[in-house]
C-alpha cells in the first residue's frame, strides 16, 4: 500500500483542472472569468458547461457543468432559468456542506447527487452561478432569494468574502431551429 499524500501526487483530475484554467486564460468566450466581490475574496472559481460557455441547448439535452478552484473552498451553485427564477443546485444534500478541494476538477451533477440537468421550459437565456468561499455559506439567509443581486447582498451582510463566476447558455424548444 502506498502512503503517498494524494495532494502531492499529480492526478488526471488535477491535470484537467489546470488545462481548464489555461483555456480560461487563452480562449476568449470559453469560460467567464471569475468576478470577485468583495475585494477580500481569495478563491478563484471557474465554471462552464461540457460544451463551453454561451452554447445552445435544445429541449431534452442533458447538461454537465465543469467547475475548478485555485484554493480549497466551499462552493454554492445557483441556477437562474430564463424567467429569472433561482434554484440552488449544489450542495444537493442537507448533510453536504459544499466543500471542494482545489485542483480537483468537479463535474456536476455527480453520480452521487441523484439528479440530472435536462433542458425544459422556460426557454431562453439561462445562467449558472458558482460562488466560492473559505467559510461555509449560510443556508437560511439564502432561502427564497429573488435574484442574484439580492443573493450577493445577503452574502455580504453575512460577512462572507467570496468569489463568483457564471456560465451562460441559451435553451430552445426541440422544434425550434
Amino acid at each position: 500500500m502506498n502512503n503517498t499524500n494524494k495532494r502531492n501526487k499529480p492526478t488526471r483530475q488535477r491535470w484537467l483542472a489546470n488545462l481548464l484554467g489555461l483555456v480560461a486564460l487563452y480562449l476568449p468566450g470559453s469560460v467567464i472569468a471569475a468576478e470577485t466581490a468583495p475585494e477580500t475574496a481569495a478563491v478563484h472559481v471557474t465554471i462552464t458547461t461540457h460544451l463551453g460557455d454561451k452554447q445552445h441547448f435544445r429541449e431534452g439535452d442533458e447538461i454537465s457543468l465543469l467547475l475548478s478552484l485555485d484554493h480549497d473552498a466551499y462552493v454554492l451553485l445557483i441556477y437562474q432559468d430564463a424567467s429569472g427564477n433561482l434554484t440552488k443546485l449544489f450542495p444537493v444534500k442537507k448533510n453536504d456542506d459544499g466543500w471542494m478541494q482545489a485542483g480537483d476538477f468537479m463535474t456536476f451533477p455527480r453520480h452521487t447527487d441523484g439528479l440530472r440537468l435536462v433542458v425544459s421550459p422556460p426557454f431562453g437565456e439561462e445562467k449558472i452561478w458558482a460562488f466560492a468561499a473559505a467559510d461555509a455559506f449560510p443556508t437560511k439567509p439564502l432561502l427564497n432569494t429573488p435574484d442574484i443581486k439580492s443573493l450577493r447582498s445577503r452574502l455580504q451582510r453575512a460577512d462572507i468574502p467570496y468569489s463568483e463566476a457564471h456560465t451562460q447558455l441559451q435553451t430552445h424548444a426541440a422544434d425550434q431551429h
